[in-house]
């Protein structure tokens, strides 16, 4: 057996070169970009971001709760099962669940990994009739310093990521509510787009009859007889598609509610009162609100880390390995013997030739860090463009309802004067169905109008950041 004095010694070696690990454990990561790094280098001097929208608004802050402004029950409850059974958000959150769980599996690399293994033989002599027994009892431990900061850089760079997959679930929490919120809309819209149908076929039926009276006294001919006959059975294919439109419509937000799409939902006849204007607030807090946005800032933080993983994979790496435990060999059972052993080391692992493949990781790291900045920028433009859009067609969709309303005051006027001289016999039907026609297409157009308008405010919700 050694002398005590030469196990303290050995250890008093290990002491030493773990406390030089520990020292150039301390090595610091490279500053991260912050965001105003991220957006000076992102956007040209040409997409300067103004203090105010282009379009037009105010610059009070962005409010939640907008679902609320509505007014409307029945939405808020269709939406509260949407994001409590919507499948594609349920895949959205186990990726926030699977990014979250990976930070611990990156992170593990930075602690000591220990491993222990037991077990039991014997040996059996059949011509003595005897057994042997031997039990063993193994442990290792093995540490990796991260003496140049790699697995911190790696682990910095799972953070970031898992930060910014719980942004995109925050974002399709929003998308998700919006598109429920639409589609219950648009099924107002295919409501009204039936009743109305049923309207236009009751009107070209009367047509029709008025048009076979006046053929019956000899006032007009077979032709206006066919013609009125032809515009009936088009208004009542109309009605079978606006009630397929219908059913559709229901299905969609059957399937975004998780329900069979059975086309039972009961949905309701009427818009809503469009809310009071939105609050837009100014350009720049766009990029601190909009979840989609944050999410792509963090990526490009994760990438700049995996880049310098990367180039830090060049570098030499150290472990530190002890492994000690009870040894058990069918041999050593016989002479009934069962050792202590205790091992401990120290290696070095220098990369000196790997065919070029850790210079190209660092091209492809670089690569990918400038795809996540283009994205970055492609993001924030495209969140602009749909806040500018909205707040326009705000302006515009308003204007193109109080036009189209008087659109339909004054062809309701000339359809009401032309029946009057069809029957007076001034006019031919002809005259008479092409400014119905008309009145029916503008009535129709007044329907989706409102639709849009709504929709409309809901996309400009959405591309503000407003929360649900």
């Amino acid at each position: 057996m050694k002398p005590l004095s030469k196990h303290i010694r050995n250890w008093k070696s290990l002491t030493l070169i773990g406390s030089i690990g520990l020292l150039l454990y301390g090595c610091a990561l490279s500053k991260a970009p912050e965001h105003s790094d991220i957006v000076n280098e992102t956007l040209s001097s040409k997409a300067t971001i103004p203090p105010t929208w282009k379009a037009g608004s105010d610059t009070i802050s962005v409010s939640n709760d907008w679902i609320k402004t509505f007014q409307d029950p029945e939405l808020e409850a269709i939406i509260k099962e949407a994001v409590a059974n919507n499948f594609d958000l349920q895949k959205a959150a186990t990726n926030v669940t699977i990014a979250s769980q990976n930070v611990i599996v990156v992170g593990s690399k930075l602690k000591p990994q220990i491993g222990l293994n037991f077990g039991y033989s014997s040996l059996i002599d059949d011509n003595n009739q005897g057994a042997f027994g031997s039990s063993k009892g193994l442990g290792l431990i093995a540490w990796e310093p991260d003496i140049w900061g790699k697995f911190r850089a790696n682990r910095s760079a799972s953070e970031a990521y898992s930060q910014a997959t719980t942004l995109d679930f925050k974002y399709a929490k929003q998308s998700l509510v919006a598109i429920t919120a639409k589609s219950w809309y648009q099924s107002v819209e295919a409501n009204q787009m039936v009743a109305f149908s049923e309207e236009v076929v009751a009107l070209y039926k009367n047509m029709l009859e008025l048009v076979i009276t006046r053929r019956n006294l000899g006032k007009v001919g077979d032709i206006d007889v066919a013609e009125a006959n032809a515009n009936l059975d088009e208004a009542q294919n109309g009605l079978l598609q606006a009630k397929g439109i219908n059913e559709e419509t229901k299905r969609s937000i059957e399937v975004l509610l998780g329900r069979y799409p059975s086309a039972e939902i009961k949905t309701v006849k009427n818009f809503p009162i469009l809310p009071l204007a939105v609050k837009t607030g100014i350009p720049s807090s766009l990029l601190e609100r909009r979840p989609d946005i944050m999410a792509a800032e963090l990526l490009v933080v994760s990438a700049f880390r995996k880049e310098e993983v990367s180039r830090l994979n060049m570098l030499p790496s150290f472990s530190f390995n002890l492994f000690g435990g009870l040894l058990s060999d069918h041999i050593l059972s016989l002479l009934k013997l069962n050792p202590l052993m205790l091992s401990a080391g120290i290696g070095m692992s220098v990369p000196v030739y790997t065919g070029g493949m850790l210079k190209a990781e660092v091209q492809i790291a670089t690569a990918q860090q400038q795809q996540a900045i283009a994205n970055y920028g492609g993001v924030v433009l495209n969140a602009f463009q749909e806040v500018e859009n909205g707040i326009m067609y705000e302006n515009l969709l308003s204007q193109s309802l109080a036009l189209e309303q008087k659109v339909i005051i004054n062809r309701t006027e000339a359809v009401r004067i032309a029946k009057l001289k069809y029957q007076a016999g001034s006019i031919d039907l002809l005259s008479v169905l092409q400014l119905q026609n008309a009145l029916i297409a503008s009535q129709k157009n007044l329907i989706s109008l409102q639709n849009e308008q709504l929709a409309n405010r809901i996309n400009l919700h959405l591309a503000l950041g407003g929360n649900y």
